[in-house]
């Protein structure tokens, strides 16, 4: 749980003052990139599948996580830099932790394995609450991970799953050289 935290924590750059505080529309097949840029990359991107997502500058920080909206659901990428050894799993409980320590919602305790269509592999699951349902997902390669969060109003985000589903299906995460 350390280990995230101190990803999520650490490293919030100046970025999010320049980024401004309003929210800004994302056209459909947008791609957006997040981490510590290496050679001029962001070492883990996705794509925007359809319009009416919002770019959520002020929850933003390029560096480390990517704040979204649509119709009421949230969805969050956030790089993970461990410390140590990284696994989905241990990930996967790490961010169960942090989840049930916003009290808002908590992650179904049986992961599946999900790949993407660039063949990263990961786990996923429910992430439910009071008047809230979601996802969460996972990646994790040896020397960077990524999370995805996404929840809002049941009815909304059932509504959104398939467009969740797509995004999170277009992560890569560039191994640091």
């Amino acid at each position: 749980m350390a280990l995230v935290l101190l990803v999520l924590g650490a490293g919030l750059p100046l970025l999010d003052t320049a980024l401004g505080s309003a929210g800004k529309p994302l056209a459909a097949g947008t791609v957006l990139s997040v981490g510590v840029r290496r050679d001029g990359v962001r070492p883990v991107t996705f794509t925007v599948p359809s319009a009416g997502w919002v770019l959520d500058r002020a929850r933003s920080s390029l560096t480390s996580n990517v704040e979204l909206a649509n119709s009421g659901v949230g969805l969050s990428v956030s790089v993970v830099v461990p410390l140590g050894p990284l696994d989905a799993r241990r990930l996967w409980n790490g961010l169960g932790r942090i989840v049930a320590v916003g009290g808002r919602s908590r992650l179904h305790a049986q992961p599946v394995p999900i790949t993407t269509a660039h063949g990263l592999t990961g786990l996923t699951g429910r992430l439910a609450g009071r008047e809230r349902a979601g996802m969460a997902t996972v990646f994790a390669r040896d020397t960077l991970g990524a999370t995805v969060t996404a929840a809002g109003p049941p009815g909304a985000y059932q509504r959104l799953s398939s467009e969740v589903e797509a995004m999170v299906r277009t992560i890569t995460i560039s191994a640091p050289s």
